[in-house]
């Protein structure tokens, strides 16, 4: 289970850095560095209720499965369509997000096709191995973003001004509610989490593990805003695209540390692979239930082959791109991510007291 959080932790930095903090900004102002901390109890609620449902099934087998015992045969199918529809989707909006947060923060020289090519190339080659390597290959990208995010946000912190994130007043609440929302369709990614469980052997503690790496999640996104609106201000963040990569611009030191944002930025395409190695693996989990296939790794290339046909073919243009990720991915997220995990929350409890 620690593995798996690492994964998460490591794989969810990759689209709340290009989110955060210029959307939640948008609804809060200055206060939108608290959006993180009023997400961090429904995202222990979300947590805390995967472990129950989870809790219902046989170790060993992953929610792609238990949908079926806990909703029948039609129904845990169907639903489990859905949330396979729903992965290569985001797979694809993902992989396509990526690149062109990838040209955009310095590499315009490379086409877009040819780095999506490359990117979903390293996926395939991830998910057509074991799960097990490529959680272990989780950690070492951990301690390499940890360190690179770490010495980005000490640096950057010299530059805050106080007066772009305080004074915070209670007519600030709602706003800060609503900034929350954008984080908790990020937290949503985890419900896949609960499709790759079967992977993963269970152990006493795995709950309050897994809780403490989402509340640490959740802080890591407060400093970063908080430093983020700090450096820029809530009226210049939220007009830009890529926010934490223009502050990292702004830290070079003249000599040795200057273009550190060239280095920062291939760094984060760790995060990248790491995240779209995630939604790949699971929609690979659910395949397998779906069509009876023998081992996850027989999906593997018509998952990423649909992948990068719909990163390709889907959005034409940036703007489509992006209002489907403002919009549609936005609610998906919450829906799939928290509503039908409460439903298969409450179904569970309904069958216990039976």
């Amino acid at each position: 289970m620690r593995q798996l959080s690492v994964l998460f932790f490591v794989g969810l930095l990759s689209p709340a850095i290009r989110v955060l903090p210029s959307r939640t900004a948008q609804a809060a102002g200055e206060a939108a560095w608290l959006s993180g901390l009023a997400a961090l109890p429904v995202a222990l609620l979300l947590c805390w209720g995967l472990f129950r449902i989870m809790g219902a099934l046989p170790e060993g087998e992953g929610l792609a499965g238990g949908l079926e015992r806990l909703m029948g045969r039609f129904g845990g199918k169907l639903l489990t369509l859905i949330y396979l529809l729903w992965g290569l989707l985001l797979l694809s909006a993902n992989a396509r997000l990526c690149g062109q947060r990838f040209l955009a923060t310095g590499y315009r020289n490379v086409e877009l096709p040819l780095f999506v090519l490359i990117l979903l190339a390293a996926v395939l080659w991830m998910t057509r191995g074991k799960f097990a390597a490529f959680a272990r290959a989780g950690e070492i990208f951990y301690l390499v973003l940890s360190i690179t995010l770490a010495a980005v946000l000490l640096f950057a912190l010299f530059h805050v001004e106080p007066e772009n994130v305080l004074p915070i007043w209670v007519e600030d609440i709602p706003g800060v509610g609503a900034a929350a929302l954008p984080v908790l369709s990020i937290l949503g990614y985890t419900v896949y989490g609960a499709f790759l469980s079967g992977t993963v052997r269970r152990r006493k503690g795995d709950r309050p593990r897994a809780m403490w790496w989402m509340t640490a999640f959740c802080l890591v996104l407060t400093v970063l805003q908080f430093i983020n609106l700090g450096n820029f201000g809530p009226a210049l963040v939220a007009r830009m695209e890529s926010p934490f990569f223009m502050m990292v611009k702004g830290i070079g030191v003249q000599g040795a540390f200057q273009r550190v944002e060239s280095v920062v930025v291939a760094l984060w395409v760790l995060s990248d692979l790491v995240f779209l190695g995630i939604l790949a693996f699971s929609c690979c989990t659910m395949s397998r239930t779906l069509f009876g296939l023998q081992r996850e790794r027989s999906a593997a290339i018509p998952v990423v082959l649909i992948g990068l046909t719909g990163a390709l073919l889907l959005f034409p243009d940036a703007f489509s791109l992006h209002w489907f990720s403002d919009r549609i991915l936005f609610i998906g997220n919450l829906v799939l991510g928290f509503a039908v995990p409460a439903v298969l929350l409450l179904i569970v409890l309904a069958h216990r007291r039976r």
